[in-house]
């Protein structure tokens, strides 16, 4: 993530400060959050992700890498101070629809496709994600967490649909798609991830707004001190049949997410899942993976 891609998401060439923490981001009164020295503090599970503490803003990273052999050195352009993206390579994210600038930060690398249609138009698709990364401001607990109750957070995702191995269907969902209500008094967390697309039958056709994933955590472990939450996910793919309506396939995974801020009124949160599924469609197996990324706020 580099300074010069686009101001919203100055990222310099990284140095951790630490490794990655323990489960429960950082354990109660630690980690990222920094926290007042009170036991409270829910065990949060990161396993598949890594997240630290940046040196350079003191932002707390959850990161979730897809990278193969040979992608290294690739990623590492993208942290470096050459502004030139590698060629084919791009951070996929919009980062200028992104509603919490200088607080929550995203970050979606891929590779992608180019081709010419039947009518000598290039076309790009996204081929694949090498890299999610969500980086979220600082969390004070001591007034949230004094203030207690539930506070509710809205916001959007950046999704990647993989379907066998076909091109993947990514879409940046619309602001307010996404729901995040978060308890301080249970130390629990619930988000609903609902990423659409509005597809056209034809050119006089009357726009059609189908849902792509929606996914949903309940009673999800949030740790008040550090501001680390995460755990299961499930829910479901929505793929787009012409004429035909849609297939579903069910899907779960896991999502982990930071909390961050220091007045009840005014948090944000950001932060990465995925999930997969299989099923049956007229005698062939349909596989589907799931990536995203996401931001919210108050």
């Amino acid at each position: 993530m580099r300074p010069l891609i686009v101001p919203l998401f100055a990222l310099a060439a990284l140095t951790a400060c630490s490794s990655t923490m323990a489960p429960g981001g950082g354990g109660a009164g630690t980690g990222a959050g920094g926290g007042s020295g009170a036991t409270r503090g829910a065990v949060v599970p990161t396993d598949g992700f890594e997240t630290y503490v940046t040196r350079h803003n003191g932002f707390t990273r959850i990161r979730r890498s897809e990278a193969q052999a040979g992608d290294d050195a690739i990623l590492r352009q993208f942290e470096d101070s050459n502004p030139a993206s590698p060629a084919g390579f791009r951070n996929v994210i919009d980062l200028r629809s992104t509603p919490v600038a200088n607080r929550v930060q995203a970050e979606a690398i891929g590779q992608e496709r180019t081709w010419r249609d039947g009518s000598g138009q290039t076309q790009t698709a996204l081929q694949r994600v090498l890299r999610l990364t969500a980086d979220v401001e600082g969390f004070t607990p001591a007034a949230v967490v004094a203030a207690g109750g539930e506070i509710v957070l809205s916001g959007s995702d950046y999704s990647v649909v993989r379907i066998n191995d076909a091109v993947n269907h990514n879409n940046q969902s619309a602001p307010g798609t996404l729901y995040l209500a978060l308890n301080f008094d249970t130390e629990t967390a619930a988000i609903r991830i609902l990423n659409r697309t509005v597809y056209l039958h034809c050119g006089g056709c009357r726009p059609e707004d189908h849902r792509r994933i929606d996914l949903l955590g309940e009673n999800l472990p949030f740790n008040v001190q550090t501001g680390a939450f995460g755990g299961e996910i499930s829910g479901e793919v929505y793929e787009l049949m012409v004429r035909l309506g849609s297939r579903t396939t069910e899907v779960s995974g896991t999502i982990l997410g930071q909390v961050g801020g220091s007045r009840p009124d005014d948090l944000v949160a950001g932060g990465v899942f995925e999930a997969s599924g299989t099923m049956d469609y007229q005698g062939q197996q349909n596989d589907v993976q799931v990536d995203g990324v996401f931001w919210a706020s108050n």
